[in-house]
């Protein structure tokens, strides 16, 4: 069986030569559990999340650039990775572990990541040094051997693996104060958090605590944030559907739903089914939620969670979307960015580009005016993304409620909630109306 580390360095090694656009489908080839399929998770990940920034250390002590060989680019950024952001590996295995999974130059990736380790002082980071030195714990800082730009926006940038054109443009859009939460959440490993269902969030903390998970409560009285201890995926909470995983910023674009038990409710891209589970809790009794989504692969998903959480008596999952009816609510949970969740969907800053959020803008709108079709007069529609762009946001919905296709459509409220560290996700919602027949609001 693989190791953990072998196993992360071949889903690196995939995706920087092309063959996966995601790392999990090759993690999970690799047949790892519990310790060490965690283990595998969080280096790969931790990788990507933080690939520009091991590219700029790296690259400080390879005389002739980075190596072109993908197989020792990625082991040099894994090895890296280990040495600065994995807590708890000594640096001795870090390096030994790493090297000995390079098949060529072990010699040259043995002197790279020894001097790597070599930068990593054991004391408090200079805060007027922020160019040079990155604090990694209160007791541990890596003094940087080419230090980063005076320019703020470009130093952010690679200090947390962003795009530059991506930073720019959330500087332009959200400010400076904006783009430095909107970074720190990017290179920072998210929160799980596990809303409960069918019961309190106090009885499914005992339930998971009596099984040794550790979690911890915030502001939604129905979420907890696991914290420590063992994976609440191996609970009997987790087998009778007890809980299910989903971001704050995702229950409250769900919540912003106008439902109520006896409700019909349409989720379009419903996948992997999360918001439309909280939508059946809300409509029963009596209420029905009609879910769709073009992906088959990713039905499949809505079918399982919808089984496991127990509302395959309020859910119909769609196949055809021309079987969708009319609802009292729709929500749209379109394709989109996803820079809202930079920090979880870490594979998006190798693929966005500067034309990204205007293709996935022309995408939108025709699901916008599918979803405006699905709502009775007197009826809601919310439309949402992980985005927090304004083209995909704000300025998407400001060009349906122009277009035919909504007439008798009104803006009732829109929200934008930048991602903040370990906390929240961010994300965008808006609530529109359709106005009854004959109403001024109507005409």
């Amino acid at each position: 069986m693989a190791s953990a580390r072998g196993a992360a360095l071949r889903a690196l090694v995939a995706v920087e030569r092309g063959r996966s656009e995601r790392l999990r489908p090759v993690l999970d080839e690799a047949g790892l559990e519990g310790r060490d399929a965690a283990f595998a998770n969080e280096l790969a990940h931790g990788v990507l999340r933080r690939e520009r920034l091991l590219d700029h250390v790296v690259r400080a002590f390879a005389q002739r650039g980075l190596p072109k060989d993908p197989a020792l680019l990625c082991a040099l950024r894994l090895g890296a990775y280990q040495l600065t952001f994995v807590g708890g590996v000594p640096a001795h295995a870090a390096v030994h572990e790493t090297v000995e999974l390079v098949r060529q130059n072990r010699a040259f990736a043995n002197a790279i990541l020894r001097r790597i380790a070599d930068c990593i002082a054991p004391r408090n980071a200079d805060p007027a040094a922020a160019a040079a030195e990155i604090a990694l714990s209160p007791t541990r800082t890596l003094v940087l051997p080419r230090p980063l730009p005076d320019d703020e926006v470009a130093r952010l940038a690679i200090l947390h693996s962003l795009p530059d054109f991506l930073a720019a443009r959330f500087r332009h859009q959200h400010g400076i104060v904006g783009l430095r939460a909107i970074a720190a959440a990017a290179s920072t490993v998210p929160g799980v958090f596990l809303r409960a269902v069918g019961g309190s969030r106090d009885d499914l903390r005992a339930a998971l605590s009596a099984d040794g998970v550790e979690s911890e409560t915030g502001t939604d009285s129905t979420v907890l944030k696991w914290s420590g201890g063992n994976s609440p995926f191996a609970t009997d909470a987790f087998r009778r559907g007890r809980f299910v995983v989903q971001d704050p910023t995702a229950i409250a674009a769900a919540m912003a739903v106008p439902c109520r038990a006896g409700a019909t409710v349409v989720d379009l891209c419903a996948a992997p089914g999360t918001k439309t589970t909280l939508l059946a809790e809300r409509v029963r009794p009596g209420g029905r939620v009609f879910a769709f989504d073009p992906d088959e692969a990713r039905r499949r998903r809505i079918v399982e969670n919808v089984a496991r959480l127990g509302f395959a008596d309020t859910v119909t999952v769609v196949e055809d979307p021309a079987e969708l009816p009319v609802a009292d609510a729709v929500l749209a949970d379109v394709p989109c960015s996803n820079t809202g969740v930079l920090g979880r969907r870490v594979e998006v800053r190798r693929r966005i580009r500067p034309t990204t959020m205007a293709e996935m803008a022309r995408v939108q709108s025709g699901i916008l005016d599918r979803a405006t079709s699905l709502v009775r007069p007197g009826g809601a529609l919310v439309y949402s993304t992980c985005s927090i762009d304004r083209e995909e946001n704000e300025e998407q919905v400001a060009a349906a409620l122009a277009r035919p296709a909504a007439r008798g459509f009104s803006l009732a409220s829109q929200h934008l909630v930048l991602p903040l560290a370990g906390e929240h996700d961010g994300g965008f919602h808006a609530v529109l109306h359709r106005a009854l027949p004959g109403s001024a609001a109507d005409g």
